[in-house]
């Protein structure tokens, strides 16, 4: 049986910024009993303000994902592919960029899914990601953070079952 799903989960970002990142994700899926098919929008910024070289820094980043899963049970393994562009902001007349701004993995996500009812349940998940374009911050022309080739994100969020097709 077929069916559609659209989703709203709160995320906890480690690696994507330069401090500890929340966020959101919006995605809607395809889904059928063992393989799902879904397409997500994230949206990073940092929970916190960082001084990077003595300057007060803040970053965000917005990300379009694409995530094939299979499915067993309520346990679900996907593969995770996304890609974003980091933006960072500073003080005015601070010398503040981010170099190579686009940042692009490949994840695994192990996900659990609780139904509390007919028309919705709750999705828990954590990913772990292979970074392979790794932005970074420069502040007065120099090098001070740069995306780890490793970063992880986890959510839990509401998903709506949309009726079969």
């Amino acid at each position: 049986m077929f069916r559609g799903e659209i989703s709203a989960s709160p995320l906890l970002a480690v690696g994507l910024l330069p401090a500890l990142g929340g966020g959101a994700s919006f995605a809607t899926a395809f889904r059928w009993p063992s393989l799902s098919i879904g397409v997500e929008a994230r949206m990073f910024t940092s929970l916190a303000d960082t001084f990077a070289d003595g300057v007060l820094v803040h970053a965000s980043l917005a990300m379009p994902t694409l995530d094939i899963c299979g499915h067993r049970g309520v346990l679900s393994m996907c593969a995770v592919f996304d890609a974003g562009e980091l933006r960072i902001t500073s003080d005015p007349g601070v010398s503040i960029q981010a170099r190579q701004p686009w940042v692009s993995s490949l994840g695994l996500r192990v996900a659990g899914d609780w139904r509390f009812s007919e028309q919705l349940l709750l999705r828990g998940f954590a990913e772990l990601h292979t970074n392979h374009s790794r932005p970074s911050l420069w502040v007065n022309n120099r090098e001070v953070w740069r995306v780890p080739p490793l970063s992880g994100v986890v959510g839990v969020g509401l998903v709506l079952p949309v009726d079969a097709f």
